[in-house]
């Protein structure tokens, strides 16, 4: 996003935490200061003369659910009560497709409910920090508006996580579970021009709005996709679910013995093998003037060729 803004013209300003790796801002005209979403003495000297503000602090994997709350309701909640006191005309959150749950628990909407159903920790996280966004546009005394944006599973250079389903992919072989489980991954530069239409569109509604890549990919069409990513064809081997949910758990509980957040762990593993993670990306293109554009094989082979230009992979 950084990128992204500065390319745009765009006088951008970054909050870091003191622990933050600086890496890919550092050679930026952009300015850092150091806070923490939590410390509301942070927050004013760094929203001082700012326009807009871009919420994408957060945490994706926690030791606990209060850490998740902590984290990204209720830093939301400081930082959106912050920005609407230092005039801020827009606040546009970087929330999730968790916020809302799988397709299965997001259809059939009961009357008086919105039909967003999450699944995990996080997700309940997610969704508690767009409530709390409500309740200060509701309260403030300004005019700041509000864009909430949901993107699904984000990949591309730079992303760790991706890197492991690489990795496994130069294997030849690559474990999924039984059943469907279509997703709906969006690469990281579209996203990035999502959230800069967010910022820049005169008019946006307080609907949250999914973020989603152009295509509805199968594991079928992943192994694929990674196969040609990698340079060498790559074999689905499907998993029973009970197995994959063992696997899920027994990371989860390895992980906390080290004191470390899981990479996967039980409810990842539940929403792989039971889930659809899809969305319409009509809204988006309703909303914003924006379709994501890059497709999955496109996107993975320039995040192929990324990593080994690093030699993250070899």
């Amino acid at each position: 996003m950084a990128d992204a803004l500065v390319a745009e013209g765009w006088n951008t300003r970054c909050t870091v935490r003191e622990t933050s790796n600086l890496r890919w801002i550092e050679s930026l005209p952009v300015q850092r200061i150091t806070l923490d979403v939590r410390s509301p003495g942070d927050l004013a000297a760094a929203l001082e003369g700012v326009d807009v503000v871009i919420h994408s602090a957060g945490v994706t994997r926690a030791r606990s659910d209060t850490e998740y709350q902590k984290v990204n309701a209720e830093g939301t909640q400081m930082l959106a009560a912050a920005a609407a006191e230092a005039g801020v005309s827009r606040f546009v959150l970087v929330s999730s497709l968790a916020a809302r749950g799988p397709d299965r628990t997001a259809s059939g909407k009961e009357p008086g409910t919105t039909g967003d159903r999450p699944t995990s920790p996080y997700g309940d996280s997610k969704l508690a920090g767009e409530r709390r966004l409500f309740q200060v546009l509701a309260q403030q005394s300004g005019n700041m508006e509000g864009v909430i944006l949901r993107p699904g599973g984000i990949y591309g250079p730079r992303d760790e996580d991706s890197l492991n389903l690489f990795k496994v992919a130069k294997t030849g072989l690559m474990p999924a579970p039984m059943g469907q489980g279509r997703l709906q991954p969006v690469f990281v530069k579209d996203v990035a021009d999502a959230v800069i239409r967010a910022s820049a569109r005169p008019e946006v509604d307080y609907e949250p709005i999914p973020i989603v890549g152009p295509e509805i990919v199968s594991w079928e069409t992943l192994a694929d996709a990674l196969g040609a990513a990698v340079g060498k064809p790559v074999r689905l081997v499907r998993i029973p679910n009970p197995i994959w949910q063992v696997g899920g758990a027994v990371s989860e509980t390895a992980a906390r013995l080290v004191g470390l957040p899981p990479q996967f762990d039980r409810r990842t593993a539940d929403d792989l093998s039971r889930f659809d993670w899809t969305a319409d990306a009509k809204h988006a293109e309703r909303t914003l003037g924006w379709r994501a554009g890059t497709h999955l094989r496109e996107a993975l082979e320039e995040t192929g060729r990324w990593y080994r230009e690093q030699g993250w992979l070899r």
